[in-house]
């Protein structure tokens, strides 16, 4: 009788722990998926709730309840009750770490199975040769892209587009060109914004399709745009400031779940706008910068980690910014640099008062209130000590940098080489190349237009979006040649 009462609770011990488990899983995911996990959660509890309300079975005597127990004096209780809570203790751990192992196992072979699909099914593109001075170039994720003096585009990496005819253009007259994941934008030389590839998340408004194979007009007059893979926005050329796509972090200024439509203005008087997957930020005519959404990580630099839903002023006086994946690097107009957010990478290129108290802590030395060094926190923008003033900046996914006359310097996530060889983390800014004219930074990799005018680049191959396989440090792209 024991034996039975003891397995039918460790079930409901099993069944509890298992809810609460999944549902823990379950609502770390986003959007509307959430609400599994509060479903998850709801019958975790009602496990719970049953457990306490267990009567005894039926002949034994004493409290076997082990909810009911602990209230009870330890001279009372039952040794089915003890053996069931400790039984319970066991089943929990084991349950949480048996739930864990077998989800775990499950993500990593479906994860698999998705890199041996997108192996066999990835189109990719490499240009040998680029015809024509490289006016322009865009380091993205998986692709890079060049553009010409006449305004041809060249593709090179993880693109599912059709070349012109038979040469390796993919588009004319192009003036600008974004992308992220499996979406391209193409911004001509006449203001017209055109959209292709994936549109699941609405990336492409003026289409309803969820893949676009041909390039279709986004809008006209636009003068800047930026993309990620749940954002799209473009300045037009009144500084009119139009955004769409997945809003899960409010980063589009609204409560709605998504905007697939360009009518809706976020900002007027904008002249740059810049999309990570979790926030959106852009600056006004007078250099004030300003963000919404996503601020994990304190990028925003106002001193906290809130998220918001409406745009919120991070910054005055700047020239220009950028942003990665969870840092925000700012040009001010009297030639500083200024950087805020994760430093896990050394991306900030400064030391924080978070770092420095671990530090201290960490060799245990004790200092004077007096002689505390002066270091701004990592949720508060602080200086970067570089030589001279940059006259252009860039963020990738977890690096940074800054072109000082024509030297480029990079610091922060070095995994895929991306400045150039060397640690994998570079905590303080460092030359990686010596003659830039023109520089593009991406999720892992950095393009370059050399003075003399070749295109280089270094970091992430493995889409041969760097012209080549294998290779560290910059190496050319492709070959430069006269115009036909």
């Amino acid at each position: 009788m024991e034996i039975g009462l003891i397995l039918g609770v460790v079930l409901f011990y099993f069944y509890t722990v298992s809810c609460a488990f999944l549902a823990v899983r379950i609502a770390a995911l986003k959007g509307r998926k959430r609400s599994w996990g509060w479903l998850g959660a709801v019958l975790g509890l009602l496990g719970v709730a049953i457990l306490c309300f267990l009567p005894n079975a039926k002949g034994v005597k004493g409290e076997t309840n082990p909810i009911k127990a602990v209230f009870k004096k330890w001279t009372r209780v039952s040794p089915v009750a003890v053996w069931i809570v400790i039984v319970g203790v066991f089943v929990v751990a084991g349950g949480a770490l048996l739930g864990n192992t077998i989800l775990t196992a499950v993500e990593n072979h479906r994860h698999a199975k998705e890199l041996v699909v997108e192996e066999e099914d990835v189109a990719v593109l490499n240009p040998s040769a680029v015809y024509g001075a490289v006016a322009d170039v865009f380091c993205g994720k998986d692709q890079q892209f060049a553009i010409t003096e006449q305004g041809d585009l060249y593709g090179w990496g993880k693109l599912d587009l059709k070349p012109l005819g038979e040469s390796d253009l993919l588009y004319k007259n192009a003036a600008k060109v974004y992308s992220a994941g499996e979406t391209v934008y193409v911004l001509t030389k006449d203001g017209e914004l055109y959209g292709v590839g994936n549109n699941v998340n609405a990336l492409i408004p003026t289409s309803k399709e969820p893949s676009v194979s041909e390039f279709v007009l986004i809008d006209s007059e636009v003068k800047a745009a930026t993309l990620s893979d749940t954002v799209g926005a473009y300045i037009k050329e009144n500084g009119n400031l139009y955004v769409y796509g997945i809003n899960t972090y409010h980063q589009l200024g609204s409560d709605q779940q998504r905007i697939d439509h360009t009518s809706y203005r976020l900002a007027e008087k904008a002249v740059k706008v810049v999309a990570t997957a979790r926030s959106l930020y852009y600056m006004a005519e007078d250099g004030t910068v300003y963000a919404l959404g996503n601020n994990a990580y304190g990028q925003f630099g106002i001193g906290n980690k809130k998220t918001y839903k409406a745009a919120v002023k991070i910054a005055t006086d700047c020239k220009d910014f950028a942003a990665g994946n969870d840092f925000t690097i700012l040009l001010k107009k009297d030639g500083s640099v200024h950087t805020a957010g994760s430093n896990a990478y050394g991306q900030l290129g400064r030391q924080t008062l978070e770092e420095w108290e671990e530090e201290q802590k960490a060799i245990q030395t004790v200092q004077e209130e007096e002689e505390k060094p002066e270091f701004e926190k990592q949720v508060k923008f602080g200086v970067v000590e570089l030589e001279k003033s940059p006259s252009a900046i860039g963020a990738g996914a977890h690096s940074a940098y800054a072109l000082i006359g024509e030297e480029l310097y990079g610091w922060g996530d070095n995994c895929y080489h991306q400045l150039g060889g060397g640690a994998v983390k570079q905590k303080d800014p460092k030359v990686i190349h010596k003659t830039v004219a023109e520089f593009s930074a991406g999720d892992r990799c950095v393009l370059v237009i050399t003075q003399g005018g070749k295109l280089l680049g270094a970091g992430d191959r493995r889409y041969e979006q760097l012209g080549a396989l294998s290779g560290e440090g910059f190496e050319a792209v492709a070959q430069i040649k006269e115009a036909k």
